[in-house]
């Protein structure tokens, strides 16, 4: 079994330091979700469609 460490997280009362975080690190942590298929890019327009109920799924 793997066990991950993290790093530790700050109290409420400490300050979180974004500066160390960048575009490029951002970009690297996407990479491995933008391959599924469930985050690809939607065409809006197929997706309105998907979410609309067509007239036969309103009659018995």
């Amino acid at each position: 079994m793997t066990t991950l460490k993290f790093d530790k997280t700050p109290t409420p009362n400490e300050a979180i330091k974004l500066d160390d975080i960048s575009v490029d690190s951002v970009k690297a942590a996407w990479k491995d979700y933008e391959a599924k298929p469930e985050y690809k890019k939607v065409n809006k327009h197929d997706l309105i469609e998907a979410m609309q109920s067509s007239e036969k799924d309103s009659q018995p």
